[in-house]
């Protein structure tokens, strides 16, 4: 579950939506250098970082439902696939078509014949759990909570199957819920 460093809990949905822009960013950034890209491990970092929000869950569990948001903005922005900058395990000639777009529209390198569209490959074993940085963990303190947190009651939404905080109205979809 999502959860800020104090320990307190924060809803799948509101992670996704505070991570959303800064994933945009960190992919807008890395589109300004020719045929620079970002793995999915990196990006899930920067954004747990950049946030404070952090997920206990590797970044396979989460990272495609981030990254379909960060579509969504782009293409409600007009922009070129932004999404397409973030390397997973795999990678193929029509993602490396829209990395080429991005680089197209923003790239400060990009050669005069306009560049080419490169396929990465790339294998590689996911962590277990997500990395942080090695300098946070010298300087970390142990959580110790004042008080205890009570539980949250969470629910599924049965119009877009996120569990999410119990409300009146879903905080992914907007559904009302029922109580």
């Amino acid at each position: 579950m999502p959860h800020r460093a104090n320990g307190s809990y924060v809803s799948n949905s509101d992670a996704l939506t505070t991570w959303t822009p800064i994933a945009r960013n960190a992919l807008l950034e890395t589109a300004h250098t020719y045929h620079a890209v970002l793995t999915d491990e990196q990006l899930a970092a920067r954004v747990q970082q950049q946030s404070g929000i952090a997920h206990d869950q590797p970044a396979i569990t989460w990272m495609d439902k981030l990254l379909g948001r960060v579509s969504a903005e782009a293409l409600r922005r007009g922009e070129p696939p932004l999404a397409s900058l973030c390397l997973g395990d795999t990678d193929d000639r029509v993602k490396a078509e829209r990395r080429l777009e991005c680089y197209r529209a923003y790239a400060d390198d990009l050669p005069a014949d306009g560049g080419v569209a490169e396929v990465h490959r790339r294998v590689v074993a996911r962590p277990t759990t997500p990395r942080r940085d090695p300098r946070q963990r010298a300087t970390a303190t142990p959580r110790a909570r004042a008080t205890p947190v009570p539980s949250l009651r969470e629910v599924t939404c049965p119009s877009c199957w996120m569990i999410v905080a119990a409300r009146p109205t879903c905080s992914s979809c907007g559904t009302s819920l029922e109580a």
